[in-house]
């Protein structure tokens, strides 16, 4: 209730993707505790990217599309994308229509997926319900899903836990978190690998936690790895 949305628009040569307004604010992040602040309003994707999103940016681009390696539905989160190719269909979809898309920073990412909650996860301390709101080893057969069908979290975001590692705009580091700014973070300067969040369908529970973090060579795919996008 209360939340500003945007809708999906087919523009033929490029999607709009659904996205969500997250209003700034302050919470406590990492399972430290620690308290940063989002000082500026932004929108998120609802869900992840999918194939049929990401297929325009590959046709325009005469980019190959990424294995599929067996997903048949266009409602499929793309997989198989480094975060240099999540970054160019970023860059592309700013250029075709004029607002800034980029992907999120670690903490505009848990500060969206934690949407308001303390917990280990959105929905609570305990697995006992996992099942309801995500998509990982023991209930996914080991391949991605499409996107849409687990419960969203508070603020009516889609398979925030599981289903897709998705990609950080930050470089990975073991420390940079517990030392870095109140206020808007966005990582170390540099660093050799970036950062996935969210876990998804070929890892454990533990890893659907909200602080969890995977750092991965920016150059990597992954057939578990995909990304949503945010703009402000």
């Amino acid at each position: 209730d209360g939340l500003i949305e945007m809708e999906k628009k087919d523009r033929g040569d490029f999607i709009t993707p659904e996205m969500v307004l997250i209003e700034a604010g302050k919470f406590k992040f990492s399972d430290k505790g620690l308290v940063r602040t989002i000082q500026h309003n932004f929108f998120i994707g609802k869900y992840e990217v999918t194939f049929e999103e990401y297929s325009k940016f590959a046709k325009a681009t005469k980019r190959v599309m990424p294995r599929s390696d067996g997903i048949d539905s266009d409602l499929n989160p793309v997989v198989n994308v480094s975060y240099e190719d999540a970054k160019a269909y970023a860059e592309w979809l700013s250029k075709k229509t004029g607002d800034k898309y980029r992907l999120p920073t670690e903490t505009e990412w848990e500060y969206a997926a934690r949407a308001g909650t303390e917990t280990r996860f959105f929905f609570g301390d305990s697995i006992k319900d996992i099942d309801r709101y995500a998509w990982y080893w023991k209930n996914s057969e080991d391949g991605a899903k499409n996107i849409g069908q687990k419960l969203p979290n508070q603020w009516n975001l889609f398979d925030m836990a599981g289903n897709v590692w998705e990609w950080s705009n930050d470089w990975y580091s073991t420390t940079y978190y517990q030392n870095s700014p109140q206020n808007n973070p966005t990582g170390p300067k540099n660093g050799i690998e970036k950062i996935l969040k969210g876990g998804s369908c070929n890892f454990d529970s533990k890893t659907l936690r909200i602080s969890y973090r995977y750092g991965v060579d920016k150059n990597k795919v992954y057939s578990f790895s995909g990304f949503r996008c945010v703009f402000f």
